[in-house]
């Protein structure tokens, strides 16, 4: 045997299983590098990190941002629009109130049916909806939302999955505050459909002792206001709206003279003259009269093409400073709501 021809083969075969070795030793480090994940606390919240998403949990905003290489995102109108589908690369942002996370791991059917084989890949789907928190607040509306991550490797999704599980009772907790809102507005408004049923019946008695509210009939104060506290919980009623200021002129036999009530969203319920208007005060206006304000409002009738507006006379008993008062909250309230689009 040739010595000198077998020793450069040698140190060639020595190289190549060398470079064999660290190319595999690199491709299984890459694959690990692929799988490592993260999760770091940030300000206001937590961060899972990984190649193919990120997912942070905003405490203050109550709300989990997903950022996606890859993914679905659909979107609905509640109760029942048209869906949107956005794919590929996107951020989606939900909301932590009724959130929902659920992996799926992807298996195949193998020669034994009963004995499926791990694929090594799972799908990742997140549910949620914003009704939860529309409705503490008492608004209707809103959207549900689905984001799917398919075929997400296992390792990935698995680290994911305690990151999820961690979430679970800062979800409850804002649930948990939401539900809280909501009945005690329920019981709110229960209370005070049971006191406005109250001051109705009062007010019936009341009127049925005085005969007949006779502008020479004089009432006492309890019985004034319970006749004024039932007129003004039947135009609430009527309305469906309670506001958050109002002002109201009462005649001495308990008739209400005038009255305006204004909410934070630009509706009021305004009566004079026994003509009652209740609605937003987009398009009104408002002057000043002597001792009176003039408020003109768009009723059901009012068009583009027959503009003319309701006029109510108000606060004709009222002092000076609380008709400038009212005067330039109104104003206030009309250039916002025309500054709307």
């Amino acid at each position: 045997m040739d010595t000198i021809g077998f020793v450069p083969l040698l140190w060639w075969a020595v190289v190549v299983a060398a470079l064999v070795g660290a190319s595999i030793y690199l491709f299984i480090e890459y694959q690990a590098y692929l799988m490592r994940t993260r999760v770091d606390g940030i300000p206001g919240g937590l961060r899972f990190t990984s190649k193919l998403f990120v997912a942070e949990a905003r405490y203050s905003a109550k709300q989990l941002v997903v950022q996606a290489g890859k993914g679905d995102f659909r979107r609905q109108p509640l109760p029942k629009g048209d869906e949107t589908l956005q794919q590929g690369a996107l951020t989606a942002t939900l909301p932590a109130a009724g959130l929902t996370i659920q992996v799926f791991r992807m298996v195949a059917k193998g020669d034994d049916p009963e004995s499926p084989q791990e694929t090594g890949i799972s799908n990742i789907v997140f549910n949620a909806s914003d009704a939860l928190t529309l409705k503490a607040q008492n608004q209707t509306g809103g959207e549900r939302y689905v984001l799917r991550l398919d075929g997400v490797p296992s390792m990935i999704a698995h680290d994911f999955q305690r990151f999820a599980n961690g979430l679970h009772s800062w979800i409850d907790k804002i649930e948990s505050g939401l539900k809280s809102e909501i009945e005690t507005r329920r019981q709110q408004e229960e209370q005070e459909a049971k006191a406005a049923a109250a001051a109705e019946k009062a007010a019936e008695k009341a009127a049925a002792k005085a005969v007949a509210p006779a502008s020479n009939v004089v009432l006492t104060d309890e019985q004034r206001q319970i006749m004024v506290d039932a007129q003004i919980a039947t135009w609430r009623s009527t309305a469906g709206f309670k506001g958050n200021a109002s002002e109201v002129g009462v005649e001495p036999n308990g008739v209400i003279r005038w009255y305006i009530e204004l909410d934070s969203t630009g509706r009021a319920i305004v009566s004079a003259d026994k003509r009652m208007f209740h609605g937003s005060l987009k398009g009104a206006t408002v002057s000043s009269l002597g001792s009176e304000l003039e408020v003109s409002v768009r009723d059901d009738y009012w068009t583009e093409k027959e503009p003319q507006l309701v006029v109510f006379r108000i606060l004709g008993s009222a002092s000076s400073d609380v008709r400038r008062a009212w005067k330039e909250r109104l104003e206030l309230v009309i250039q916002s709501l025309g500054k709307a689009k």
